[in-house]
């Protein structure tokens, strides 16, 4: 990914979310495309799609299980 030269003359950020969800979206392309070329296409691109998504499942694993214990304490102070 290459710098915006255009940007740092004005003082806007060079780099923020969307390039950094760019960054994301190229390297998981990337890692199916190298998990296609010793097995295959499809079988590669399958395994590549299984592995980000346990990667996927495992970064939100934390998230999801605050919001479920939290759920939980808040069922227990319901009132009768």
């Amino acid at each position: 990914m290459t710098k915006d030269i255009g940007n740092i003359g004005t003082g806007t950020p060079t780099y923020g979310f969307w390039e950094y969800c760019q960054y994301l979206d190229t390297l998981f392309y990337d890692l199916w495309l190298q998990c296609a070329e010793p097995t295959g296409l499809g079988m590669g691109l399958g395994m590549g799609l299984i592995i980000s998504s346990f990667i996927t499942k495992g970064m939100f694993t934390p998230f999801i299980m605050y919001s479920q214990s939290v759920g939980v304490k808040m069922k227990l102070l319901q009132p009768d």
